[in-house]
Order: structure tokens, then sequence, then C-alpha cells
């Protein structure tokens, strides 16, 4: 079965072909599909662009624009299914897992294993790299969930300071409001939402909610 080349985008990168490791000499371009198409993250796609050029492979960009990653999986779920595997694909964690147990995922543990993964990578993104005791992924990207961004010049103008509680948030929120701010933005996707809803339950539930 021909095997693609992984990556995760919060989690890991994979590089894989039947395995990297194995095969890394047929493998003369890669093709990489993956959803980082803003400025700031195409600066740093090209990070490993000019890595792979200095090992002698050639990359071949397969974009997928948007920033939850859907459209990208609904690509790569279309592509497997037609056998037209790219050589990588960006992933976020239990994806990984799902190829995995398909069974179309690249073994780079040799590769793993002459870099040290074992002990330079974090024990809770090696549940997202390792499968069947194998590495199909590697540590790319990681980030937390639970981040808020805000707009200093507003804050300036309403007087606000950073919240420290779910309740300082809120009422950051009703001040904004009250300013003539528009108080919140969400993207309106699903995964934003989402992402927004669990911070809510963690912080006003607690970690024992």
């Amino acid at each position: 079965m021909n095997k693609f080349l992984t990556t995760t985008a919060m989690i890991a990168l994979a590089l894989a072909g039947a395995g990297v490791s194995a095969h890394a000499a047929d493998v003369k371009e890669v093709q990489m599909l993956h959803w980082w198409t803003s400025g700031g993250e195409a600066a740093a796609l090209n990070v490993l662009k000019e890595d792979l050029s200095k090992e002698g492979f050639a990359w071949k960009d397969v974009p997928v624009a948007g920033g939850g990653g859907d459209a990208a999986m609904t690509a790569l779920k279309a592509m497997v299914a037609a056998g037209t595997y790219p050589t990588a694909s960006q992933m976020l964690g239990y994806t990984v897992l799902d190829y995995a147990e398909a069974g179309v995922m690249g073994d780079l543990t040799e590769t793993a294993k002459k870099e040290g993964w074992d002990k330079s990578v974090p024990a809770a993104l090696q549940k997202f790299s390792v499968y069947d005791g194998k590495w199909v992924a590697a540590p790319v990207n990681v980030h937390s969930v639970n981040w808020l961004w805000i707009n200093k010049a507003v804050m300036d103008k309403i007087g606000g300071t950073e919240p420290k509680t779910f309740d300082d948030l809120i009422a950051l929120l009703d001040k904004a409001k009250a300013a003539g701010v528009i108080p919140l933005a969400l993207g309106g996707q699903n995964w934003q939402e989402a992402t927004m809803f669990d911070s809510i339950v963690l912080s006003t539930g607690g970690p024992e909610f």
C-alpha cells in the first residue's frame, strides 16, 4: 500500500513515503498538503522548505486555504480515497491516529531513534505521534486552545485591563460594548466556537467539572 508523509499542524509533521527513513533516496519531490496560507504561516512554512532544499528535495506546495484545516482534511480524504496521496500532510492530533489506524501512514521510527524523539518529544505529544509502537508523525507546531487576542488600542480607549478570570472578561466585554465597540469577534467556524466553549467550561467549572 502506498503510504504518505504526514503532518499535523497543531501537533506534528511526519515525513514518510513508505517511511522516509527507509526510502528517502526514492523521494525527490515532497508534495505538502497544508493550510498555512496566511503571511505569517507561509513564512514559517518557508523554513521547512529551506531545510528540505538543503537535503536535496524539491518542494511542491498543495495549499488549501482555511485556518481550521477543515477544507484541507476534506481534500486529503479525497486524495487518499483516490490513491493519490501527498508526500506530506498537515494534520491535527486525533486525525493522525485515524489515518494511522487505517494503515496509510509512513513509519518514521528509524529517524525518531536516530534523533532521540523518545526523549525530546513530550509524552503528551507522543500520544498523537506514535501509533502501535511506531512513530507516524513528528511535532512541528503546538499551541494551547485557551488563548485570547485583545486589541490594545481598544483597551487603551476604554480604559480596560487584562482579564484574569472569566468574570473579569465578561465585565470587560460589557465595558467595550457600552463604549460602542464590538466586544467579541469570532470567525464563525465550528472549531472556533468549540474552542471558546471549552475555555468557558474550564474557566467556570474548573478542572474538576
